[in-house]
């Protein structure tokens, strides 16, 4: 359905050179989001080869945008092997677990009214890879954790409320300058919350918030790079269909564990199927001290 255009081919020549100056993400992070990928979570991605490249190309652009937009803080290899993947889960999330692992659920393109709103979804989580968000956090890659606990490092190494303004704010100047229109940017949050609960979290701003932030943000200038989307209206909702009929697949019950414990990077806080899928994943406590005999 989709034939990427020869300037997303060379993109990686013409652009070899920027980007040199920003670091790339440590071998050890990705080797642990490697091993979470293969070991669990690419069971619940789509087989849908119209939806993989679909989502791919809009990263793809975001990527462009990013190195014409951020150039010091757009590393080369990373935006090169970063790969925008739909996994089969109806929650409303989008998650980076690190290395070259971006997961867009299934339920989050299931209620975007357009690809405006998915690209910022995209467009935020490639800003927390740009800005190693996790390697700021106290998390400590170790290649014999369990998996379940690797999952659950992401639990507890939270991003912080300034982590995710950052990454709202370097999302929408890439975002702009991959040929979206900012003035819809904010729209994603706006929908989000019409149609979710207003969950809270001490590490998320509530969405009326980060729309409000983001619409102040936004000048007249950064409307003038705005090219088509990557489908038409009406493609948009056929993919946006065939991804609410991929939602319905399972995956592994320990991808599906995984995927409903992320953090949730989009709502203002996490809604009870990641609080209780976090739950199952929490280590029990370790067994009271033996008394000696006196």
């Amino acid at each position: 359905m989709f034939h990427r255009p020869l300037l997303a081919l060379l993109l990686p020549a013409l652009f070899g050179f920027v980007g040199c100056t920003a670091p790339a993400p440590s071998a050890q992070f990705v080797a642990q989001a490697d091993r979470l990928h293969d070991g669990a979570i690419a069971s619940a991605l789509t087989s849908n080869s119209d939806l993989h490249d679909y989502l791919q190309l809009i990263g793809d652009r975001i990527a462009d945008g990013a190195r014409k937009a951020a150039p010091n803080r757009a590393n080369e290899q990373l935006l090169t092997q970063l790969r925008c993947q739909l996994v089969n889960c109806r929650l409303i999330n989008a998650f980076y677990t690190g290395g070259n692992h971006v997961y867009i659920y299934s339920g989050l393109v299931g209620v975007c009214d357009n690809e405006d709103e998915l690209a910022a979804a995209v467009a935020h989580e490639y800003a927390h890879a740009m800005a190693l968000d996790l390697e700021k956090t106290k998390m400590r890659p170790d290649p014999n954790r369990p998996l379940p606990a690797v999952a659950f490092e992401f639990v507890v190494n939270r991003l912080t409320a300034d982590q995710e303004a950052s990454a709202d704010e370097l999302a929408l100047l890439i975002y702009s300058r991959a040929g979206w229109d900012p003035l819809r940017f904010p729209a994603l949050f706006e929908h989000l919350s019409a149609i979710t609960s207003a969950y809270t979290a001490p590490d998320r701003a509530p969405l009326p918030i980060r729309s409000q932030r983001l619409r102040a943000s936004i000048s007249q200038s950064s409307r003038e790079w705005r090219q088509a989307p990557v489908a038409d209206p009406k493609t948009f909702d056929v993919l946006r269909g065939q991804a609410i009929s991929a939602g319905q697949g399972l995956g592994s019950p320990e991808a599906q564990i995984y995927l409903r414990a992320f953090p949730n990077c989009l709502l203002g806080g996490d809604p009870p199927e990641t609080r209780d899928a976090q739950e199952r994943l929490r280590p029990p406590p370790p067994p009271p001290p033996k008394l000696e005999p006196s």
